[in-house]
């Protein structure tokens, strides 16, 4: 009887300390996108009407549109790299990109905590591990996590004004410059 409660008690700790290694590895990632020592150098986008800007490096190019409906606004900003741009094969999956997602919330008036667990467009769903952590962007309390779909994504939301937003950086290896380049986007952000 002994036997077994020490086994019992070996196998939680193992649980413990593999969900603590788990949660350093998510939190230090985060922290490594985000104080990335590179300056970043190219091209500065900005918006008077959701209070946001960013810069972005030159290689990337910038689309935006209104995606939302009737009911209410989602506007969506893609920054994708012009070299895999070029080179997608046709009827191809797209390259992975760096999007950047405002949703309006003055009318649901969640939290970050309850729309990244409520709704379909936080693919919290998708996450791995089931674990937002929590971090600051812009001096503005953010949740992060990770996301692995058809990309594996970094993904990091926030409330500013009557807005969700939501950052998300796709990636297929984990040394890919689009991860560097992510965090060096969500580094230069303000919030106006």
């Amino acid at each position: 009887m002994a036997r077994g409660r020490c086994y019992a008690y070996n196998l939680s700790v193992k649980n413990i300390v593999l969900g603590l290694a788990l949660l350093a590895v998510i939190v230090g990632g985060v922290y490594w996108y985000m104080q990335d020592g590179e300056e970043m150098s190219g091209m500065l986008y900005s918006s008077a009407v959701y209070g946001i800007s960013f810069q972005y490096p030159e290689s990337y190019e910038l689309q935006e549109r209104e995606v939302g409906n009737g009911e209410r606004y989602h506007y969506s900003i893609v920054l994708i790299d012009k070299e895999a741009l070029a080179n997608i094969p046709q009827n191809g999956e797209g390259p992975p990109t760096i999007n950047v997602n405002i949703f309006q919330n003055n009318l649901d008036q969640r939290t970050v905590e309850q729309w990244v667990r409520s709704t379909n467009d936080s693919n919290f769903k998708l996450s791995p591990d089931g674990t937002p952590v929590p971090t600051t962007v812009a001096d503005t309390p953010a949740l992060s996590y990770i996301v692995d779909g058809l990309y594996r994504s970094n993904v990091v939301v926030f409330a500013h004004g009557d807005n969700i937003i939501m950052f998300n950086g796709q990636w297929l290896a984990e040394g890919d410059q689009i991860r560097a380049d992510f965090g060096r986007v969500l580094a230069s952000l303000e919030l106006h």
